[in-house]
Parts: structure tokens; sequence; C-alpha cells
């Protein structure tokens, strides 16, 4: 008999139907490549239930990566982009660059970020919001429910 843990997804985007428009995976990986970011994907599909979304989204504090639509060619998909997230991290938080967060921590600064693009309290010229906003993302999100993450 095989036991099913629940996953909780970090970070949820919802429009106001409840609708998901993203998941948000943070994983505090240092150094995390495009390779170790498909990988982290593609375990997330094969042991958790990821909602049929527009955008899913992995973050560490130095790199990110988006997928548009990538759930339907599958989870050995590459990310559609990848942008630095160590300007959100210096923005929201006076810190040291160098010190890494606790995942946690990050987590909440990324919660933080995300409700400010859908409030549309953040510009969209620098990076990442720049390829954010080119992947459709900042409009996708706009007036939308960003909250931690759901429970299967």
């Amino acid at each position: 008999m095989t036991l099913y843990a629940p996953q909780r997804h970090d970070i949820v985007v919802q429009n106001a139907d409840g609708q998901f428009i993203a998941i948000i995976e943070v994983k505090n990986m240092q150094d995390l490549t495009r390779d170790a970011a498909t990988s982290v994907r593609r375990n997330s599909m094969k042991y958790s239930l990821l909602p049929q979304t527009p955008y899913f989204l992995l973050l560490s504090q130095d790199r990110g990566f988006l997928w548009k639509e990538a759930w339907i060619k599958g989870p050995e998909t590459p990310p559609t982009y990848a942008f630095p997230v160590d300007t959100v991290v210096t923005r929201y938080l006076k810190r040291e660059p160098n010190e890494r967060l606790y995942e946690i921590e990050l987590e909440f600064l990324v919660l933080q970020w995300l409700n400010d693009l859908a409030d549309g309290k953040q510009k969209t010229n620098e990076e990442p919001e720049a390829t954010l906003a080119l992947a459709g993302f900042i409009d996708a999100i706009k007036e939308a429910n960003v909250s931690i993450g759901i429970e299967e």
C-alpha cells in the first residue's frame, strides 16, 4: 500500500473566480540551474497534483524560472524564461547580498513581491519584472489573489 502525503504548493495565484493562474515553488537552492529547475518541476509534477495553470514559477534567491503553458508539453519541458531574483531580495530586504535566507523567509518575501505585482505597485522596467511582463505573467496576475499555497 502506498501512502500519499499531501503536497502544499508554496504560493498560489488565483483570479476572482478562483481559477489558478500560477503555482510558485520556492526552493532556495544556491546556484539553481536550468537543468536543476527542470528536475525540481518534474518531481513536483510526479509527486503532487499540480493544477493545470498558465504559469509555473520556481524561485531561489538568486535565480527564477518561469514555465508558460508547459503543463501541456509535460514534465521534461525546460523553463520558458530565466531571470535574476537577487534584485528583488535586495529591494525588499536590507541585508548583505551574499547572506542566504531561510526558505521560509524567501517565501514570505516572494509573497509580498507577487502581491505588489498583482496590485500594480511594482514597476516593470527592471529585471525580473521586465521578463515577467514579456511572458504576460504580470498582466495575467493583475488584481489576482496571491496567497500561501494550498494542500491537496
